[in-house]
């Protein structure tokens, strides 16, 4: 069955409406008509199945026929990335794959040593494009929720002071050469991590060291040298095995 995300306010006690670029794919790619059914979830742990009864041009009507519980494939732990900007579309597939793997949160951070730099008109853009992926990545996956990806990027010491509650700071840095994950001695109780991925070029020590004033700890993926569109897949794989549903 097709799915859906719509938000909380186009859905009544009997009715929810689909708008935006869900209407033309209903529309000119499924075909779907009056009296197909489809799943359509609030994004808040909700799942409606829903009968069409009108497929207009600018927008989707149809009536509840069963609401469900969806939240059984969120996993329990909360993973917040905050990934370094990487250059021409790279961002892209992190964001996609990271949301397939279960992440909550996606900061693009802007590193010291940040090959791709963007301009306040590009980051609008490229956030918007962003969340879009991660939307059609929690449909395809089949996912309860779609993770945010924030507002704008943000620098190394904005991620640490946001997230410095999380139970789990980690910064995955290519010069550690002791510290990995399976060596934290932490207790099976955790439900959240912050976790920062460098860009092309890595973390500067200075980044590093800011971190550590927040609580973060500076932790291997291993002996080789992972990109950056490899290491956030490796780590939140590794950290959902530990603490998640992996």
């Amino acid at each position: 069955m097709h799915r859906f995300f719509t938000n909380p306010e186009n859905i009544t006690d009997e009715k929810i409406i689909l708008r935006g670029s869900d209407v033309a794919h209903i529309r000119t790619v499924l075909r779907l008509k009056r009296g197909d059914r489809v799943e359509v979830l609030d994004g808040r742990g909700n799942c409606y199945i829903v009968i069409l009864t009108r497929v207009g041009r600018d927008q989707v009507e149809s009536s509840i026929y069963l609401k469900e519980d969806a939240n059984d494939c969120e996993s329990p732990f909360k993973i917040c990335l905050g990934q370094g900007m990487v250059k021409g579309t790279g961002f892209d597939g992190i964001v996609r794959k990271s949301v397939e793997l279960g992440v909550n949160k996606i900061f693009p951070v802007c590193a010291n040593r940040c090959i791709s730099k963007l301009s306040k008109e590009d980051s609008v853009k490229k956030i918007d494009r962003w969340q879009k992926i991660a939307r059609e990545a929690s449909k395809q996956c089949g996912r309860s929720r779609v993770p945010d990806v924030v507002a704008k990027p943000c620098t190394v010491k904005d991620f640490c002071f946001a997230n410095q509650k999380s139970d789990l700071k980690l910064i995955f840095w290519e010069e550690e050469r002791s510290i990995r994950v399976n060596g934290l001695s932490e207790t099976n109780q955790l439900t959240s991590a912050a976790i920062l991925i460098g860009p092309e070029g890595g973390f500067t020590s200075q980044e590093v060291e800011s971190s550590k004033k927040y609580g973060f700890q500076s932790v291997s993926l291993g002996p080789r040298l992972l990109r950056t569109d490899t290491a956030p897949l490796a780590a939140i794989a590794i950290l959902q095995n530990h603490w998640g549903d992996l």
